[in-house]
């Protein structure tokens, strides 16, 4: 979805002026400071999406049970880059051999990270623009150290998705395209791949 800038903050008196998420990073990158928005913007988009609280189907992600569970209660996560809270919906699967909490993330949260899949291919596609790291890191307004592990953990991340495309999953081609729909089951694949230890059988809820 585009942010559109009215006056003052964009475009002019006769209308206002339309940034996607890639075009506020670019010209924010470019230094075009005066008629572009800061990078924040992109995230205060993130968070946008986050609050329409799009997850999917609710299953558990342990026994997979799609009909037997109950609400229990909320906690918080932090969102992206920023120190905004969001609420995350907790809940109790009332299979007997299971009885586990879990929590559904909205998208588009991934566990643990704080980067979403966008961030990620926006930083890779970065580095093939030539970007230094530093530079990078400065747009982000984050450490050097955080950036080049986003960075590493992209890589890991999008050799995976094309893998896993080929094997034509319910939302391939990108999990992105309907969160509505599959949301849900990226997330349970993507935990398990990338922090078995964690969400394995005995692993709390986050």
């Amino acid at each position: 979805m585009p942010l559109i800038l009215l006056p003052p903050f964009g475009g002019d008196k006769r209308g206002g002026m339309c940034y996607t998420p890639d075009m506020i990073l670019l010209t924010f990158l470019k230094g075009v400071r005066p008629m572009s928005p800061p990078i924040s913007a992109m995230i205060s988009h993130l968070v946008q999406l986050v609050e329409d609280k799009t997850t999917g189907p609710v299953a558990c992600c342990w026994c997979n049970n799609r009909n037997h569970f109950i609400k229990h209660g909320t906690y918080q996560r932090y969102a992206f880059t920023t120190d905004e809270l969001v609420r995350i919906q907790r809940y109790l699967c009332k299979n007997g051999q299971c009885n586990r909490t879990f929590s559904i993330l909205p998208h588009p949260f991934l566990r643990i990270t704080r980067f979403s899949l966008c961030m990620f291919e926006k930083l890779l596609e970065l580095l093939k623009q030539e970007l230094r790291i530093a530079e990078i890191a400065r747009c982000y307004d984050l450490c050097w150290q955080t950036i080049a592990r986003a960075i590493a953990t992209g890589k890991d991340i999008f050799s995976w998705l094309r893998q896993e495309a080929r094997t034509d999953p319910v939302w391939a081609p990108k999990p992105c395209l309907h969160p509505h729909l599959y949301w849900s089951d990226f997330i349970r694949v993507f935990a398990a791949k990338f922090y078995p230890k964690r969400y394995g059988k005995t692993a709390p809820t986050e």
